[in-house]
């Protein structure tokens, strides 16, 4: 994804997530990796801590970032930056939180399914050449989450349009979250972030 083309949302759901997975990651390492400045990162920490989300300190020795589980929600925050602060919160919970789809066990799923059909197809149209006792049996279809309930356990109070916008931020900072109409479910994969 072109620097450019992303928002100060992206942006701070990515840092999080890199600070989040990786076991060392200095400020260096960010800004490079984001093209901003020691400032804007200050900054997009600064933001990240003051949701409730993460407290990342600078070990001047080694010049990587600690990071703290424990930061607290900014209460004194008003206004637009209120907002954004709940929204970044609540997107970074979502992160973690909702269960990932395993792409691999899907596409096997699929596989294994025309297998099957093509199979029965042709046991139908000559059982002689391809006899009905070796059609394989159909695949059990794999269980896939209940991400919109996942949602709303974890937000209760939100509405379905904040719902809504909140997987299209995700999808928009790289975190994959769309409706499969051939599986009647939502599917979450995480994807590089580059």
């Amino acid at each position: 994804m072109d620097t450019q083309d992303r928002s100060k949302m992206t942006r701070q759901l990515q840092i999080y997530y890199r600070l989040s997975s990786a076991k060392i990651i200095g400020p260096n390492d960010l800004m490079q990796e984001f093209g901003i400045s020691r400032r804007m990162l200050q900054r997009d920490l600064k933001d990240i801590r003051d949701c409730g989300l993460l407290t990342a300190k600078l070990d001047r020795a080694s010049d990587s970032y600690i990071t703290d589980k424990d930061a607290i929600f900014d209460e004194t925050a008003k206004d637009r930056r209120r907002q954004h602060l709940i929204k970044l919160y609540r997107i970074g919970t979502l992160i973690w939180n909702l269960s990932q789809t395993v792409p691999d066990e899907l596409h096997m799923y699929e596989t294994l399914l025309e297998e099957y059909e093509d199979a029965l197809h042709n046991s139908q149209d000559d059982p002689e050449l391809f006899p009905p006792d070796e059609v394989p049996d159909k695949p059990d279809k794999p269980d896939l989450p209940d991400l919109k309930a996942e949602y709303y356990a974890l937000f209760p109070d939100s509405n379905e349009r904040t719902r809504q916008r909140d997987f299209e931020e995700m999808n928009r900072a790289g975190f994959r979250i769309y409706y499969s109409r051939k599986h009647r479910a939502f599917i979450y994969e995480y994807e590089t972030l580059s």
